[in-house]
């Protein structure tokens, strides 16, 4: 089911009407929320609801277990922990990775691999990591085992942030089941503050920068030259920008007017100095994951430079291929993962302003030419536009079929750099946080552009992951 969507609409309405009339028995609320996000998810193929319920019964079991085994115990807790990390990495690569597994084996060898024909399952990607964060933190005994599988099943399925995240942790949620509910005019209205935000960047921005970018992506691709490349990379890179971050600001704000908060999950990542600023701004819950359960467990930067920077380009390499079952996903990650080394070597982050002004150029200049390899259905044609891209550079020609789609590709980036710059200047105190009067404002104005401008929503990216 899409937030945009009128049986969106009236879940959210029916939930939200629920919150305020069921009563003060909390198991009659954390029910009445699990059948509305099973609902949900459930929406389109029914069938892949069971595929959710084992992953939460597996996982319920396997931190019930976890919690009667005492640390002397070592052996068994890590069977236990195993046993559920195999579960759902198996129902995860089968449905993701199986078909990209078939058809590498078959391009390797020459033989002919049966590749299987499977759905893939909406926000399988997310709701399977947080699954497992919770597992792995009773394990570390980071959290206490839940006792209510209500609790744990809801904490998993919960409507707004199911399949795009933000990916949120049992320690940021689960208690939020036990506070008292009571309505907050001010944080009601940022709720919807946010909504409004996340709408206007889905359907005003990426909707329609989509359409440019998908006219013309093949054209640019196959053709040298001009200035559409990298027009093209900067309206996708915005696009793909508006299009997650919209999604969380909806996502966050539901949760909020049903009485939960989300964690932020982006921080204006393009005005990130560099690369490592960038991954703590840019799909945050996701670099927080990767680097507690990936990084750390690899052995972080312990155990040497070298092992140091090797384990940053397996976790950029994993996060690639998490993004998508495609060698365009490993080569982005590769492509970002080497930043990083990059970066380390260099130690960028102890050098004078001067130079993180430079290096801030080669973090955005990187972002947006691997965005070919993002949205390219091949290396080689993610290869031909970023040289076309950067040929485009030095020949600013433009056919006049596409001057005016570029013009009107560029207009449509301007909230964007809007948003950016408003961050930049609130980080370094020049001007305040945006108050009450400027996001009535905002929101006015954006909901005003939303109804002029509505047209037949797409899918967001992110659910594909």
């Amino acid at each position: 089911m899409s937030f945009v969507s009128w049986a969106f609409a009236g879940l959210y309405l029916v939930a939200l009407g629920l919150r305020w009339s069921i009563g003060r028995d909390p198991r009659w609320r954390i029910t009445t929320l699990l059948v509305l996000s099973w609902i949900f998810y459930a929406w389109h193929i029914p069938a892949l609801l069971i595929l959710i319920v084992f992953s939460t019964l597996t996982d319920y079991v396997a931190a019930r277990l976890l919690a009667g085994l005492p640390q002397s115990m070592a052996h068994r807790r890590r069977l236990v922990l195993g046993t559920s990390l195999v579960v759902n990495l198996g129902l995860l690569g089968w449905f993701k990775y199986a078909g990209f597994l078939a058809r590498a084996i078959s391009d390797a060898s020459g033989i002919g691999v049966p590749v299987p024909e499977v759905v893939l399952p909406i926000g399988i990607s997310f709701y399977t990591f947080q699954s497992m964060s919770y597992t792995i933190d009773v394990y570390r005994q980071q959290v206490r085992a839940e006792t209510s599988f209500l609790r744990v099943a809801c904490y998993i399925a919960f409507f707004p942030q199911l399949v795009a995240g933000p990916i949120v942790r049992a320690s940021e949620f689960l208690y939020q089941f036990s506070r008292r509910r009571r309505f907050h005019a001010r944080v009601f209205a940022e709720g919807a503050y946010l909504i409004v935000r996340g709408l206007f960047l889905k359907l005003v921005v990426a909707d329609n920068l989509g359409v440019v970018v998908d006219t013309y992506w093949d054209q640019a691709a196959a053709e040298p030259g001009g200035i559409l490349a990298f027009s093209l990379l900067v309206f996708f890179a915005c696009q793909l920008f508006c299009d997650f971050a919209g999604y969380v600001d909806i996502a966050r704000g539901v949760a909020l007017q049903l009485g939960f908060r989300l964690p932020i999950n982006f921080n204006a990542p393009y005005i990130a100095m560099t690369f490592s600023s960038f991954w703590r701004r840019w799909h945050i819950t996701l670099s927080q994951w990767m680097r507690d359960y990936l990084y750390v467990p690899l052995g972080g930067s312990r155990r040497g430079r070298v092992r140091g920077l090797i384990n940053v380009l397996i976790v950029m390499l994993i996060s690639g291929l998490w993004h998508g079952a495609n060698w365009t996903f490993v080569a982005w990650g590769g492509v970002l993962g080497l930043g990083l080394v990059a970066e380390r070597l260099l130690r960028i982050d102890g050098r004078p302003t001067a130079v993180l002004w430079g290096w801030f150029a080669v973090v955005q200049v990187t972002w947006i030419l691997s965005m070919s390899l993002f949205r390219s259905s091949d290396i080689g044609q993610g290869t031909d536009l970023i040289e076309h891209a950067l040929t485009g550079v030095f020949d600013p020609s433009v056919r006049p079929d596409t001057a005016g789609l570029l013009v009107f590709g560029w207009w449509l980036t301007l909230p964007v750099w809007v948003l950016h710059v408003r961050a930049a200047l609130a980080e370094r105190r020049i001007v305040a946080l945006p108050g009450t009067f400027e996001r009535c404002a905002i929101a006015g104005g954006m909901a005003a552009m939303i109804i002029m401008l509505y047209t037949t929503s797409q899918q967001f990216i992110y659910f594909q992951f």
